[in-house]
């Protein structure tokens, strides 16, 4: 019984020891903060999740949660509540908050149709500050800013923009980089001065020219449009064409060798139809005889 009994003893000592062990191991194995990743923009959620995860959260973590979710009610048209959580961020940001501040800023700017304190805030910014799912979003303020008036600084914003999207975003860019130069009168086209290292401005220069030259010439500006693919056949237009000169290639032009009429023939409109028709064959008469020469 001895023995029985001290073994007893020594186990009651013995489970405050672990069960501390195991309150203080637990106290170690923290949950992953997982708002890093979707500030790198390697994840994405709606501005209700963003919102949810602030309010479980503290310090970095909440603060991270917190911008994620501003920038969210924007992209869902929800500025003022965008405002609103904005105008609450903490005073004590660290760098990579810091710049999505920033750029928030900006936005916040755009959502409210204040182009001129956008572009304020954007002409102290540098996009190399920025990482590259970030940038996309500082050349993207840059177009907003630009309100669609072709210029040379949209054209360097489209650019620069391009290679930072997703394919499913490609096209859109494309066709906005054609829409600012066929909106251009090659006056204006000859007064812009590129850098000679701007080899994709340069290559969408000449397809504006090839444009300007055959627009109204179709089988011309086909062969012009793939002469110059093969010229410049790391543009990106050249491997993603504009919307509106792929329609121009496939654009074939309609039979004109026969015309259809519908005419009255019947009712109060008959002697009318009757009259147009007969003429209408005299005058395919009169086309297909063969002309005289006057000596």
């Amino acid at each position: 019984m001895v023995p029985s009994t001290f073994s007893r003893l020594n186990a009651a000592r013995a489970l405050p020891v672990v069960l501390a062990a195991l309150l203080f191991a637990g106290c170690g194995t923290q949950a992953p903060d997982q708002s890093a990743a979707y500030m790198q923009g390697s994840a994405q959620a709606d501005s209700a999740f963003y919102l949810h995860q602030m309010q479980q959260s503290a310090d970095d973590s909440k603060t991270n949660w917190q911008l994620l979710a501003i920038h969210a009610l924007l992209k869902e048209g929800k500025s003022q509540q965008a405002v609103d959580l904005f105008n609450q961020l903490p005073q004590n940001l660290n760098d990579t908050q810091r710049r999505e501040q920033s750029l928030l800023a900006v936005e916040i700017k755009l959502a409210q149709k204040d182009v001129a304190g956008a572009q304020a805030l954007l002409d102290k910014l540098k996009p190399a500050d920025f990482a590259p799912h970030q940038q996309a979003r500082y050349w993207q303020a840059q177009i907003v800013a630009s309100q669609g008036r072709p210029s040379l600084t949209l054209l360097r914003a489209l650019i620069a923009q391009e290679p930072l999207l997703a394919a499913k975003d490609k096209q859109k860019n494309i066709d906005a980089t054609w829409q600012a130069l066929s909106a251009m009168t090659p006056d204006q086209a000859r007064t812009l001065v590129i850098n000679a290292d701007e080899n994709v401005l340069q290559g969408w220069l000449d397809l504006q020219r090839v444009w300007f030259d055959t627009r109204n010439h179709p089988d011309m500006l086909k062969a012009g449009i793939a002469d110059w693919q093969k010229r410049y056949p790391q543009n990106p237009g050249a491997k993603m064409l504009p919307t509106q000169l792929v329609n121009v290639q496939r654009f074939k032009p309609a039979s004109t060798s026969k015309i259809a009429l519908l005419l009255p023939l019947n009712g109060q409109a008959a002697v009318f139809g009757r009259t147009i028709q007969q003429g209408f064959e005299a005058a395919k008469k009169l086309g297909t005889q063969a002309v005289e020469v006057q000596p």
